[in-house]
């Protein structure tokens, strides 16, 4: 099944938000992923994909991409808490 890639905007919630751009001209589909730490700052990381990546393989990137962001954030919260150095 083919199903085309559609634009999706980032909700607003508290934590974690993402959204898709697909570029038609050139076949790129932009994933940005955001999350907000303890004070409320956005940290962001950007994915580009072409339209002839897999669904698969751009899940796993996705997929790398939040856990990294994750970690990213999760870093700052607690050496701000004082518990990491």
């Amino acid at each position: 099944m083919s199903r085309p890639v559609t634009r999706r905007s980032p909700k607003r919630n508290g934590g974690f938000s993402w959204g898709r751009f697909p570029d038609k001209p050139s076949g790129i589909v932009m994933y940005r992923l955001f999350r907000r730490d303890h004070n409320g700052a956005v940290h962001f990381i950007g994915l580009n994909f072409y339209r002839h990546d897999t669904r698969r393989d751009m899940a796993i990137a996705l997929r790398k991409a939040c856990h990294r962001l994750r970690e990213q954030v999760d870093d700052i919260d607690l050496v701000a808490l004082g518990v990491a150095a």
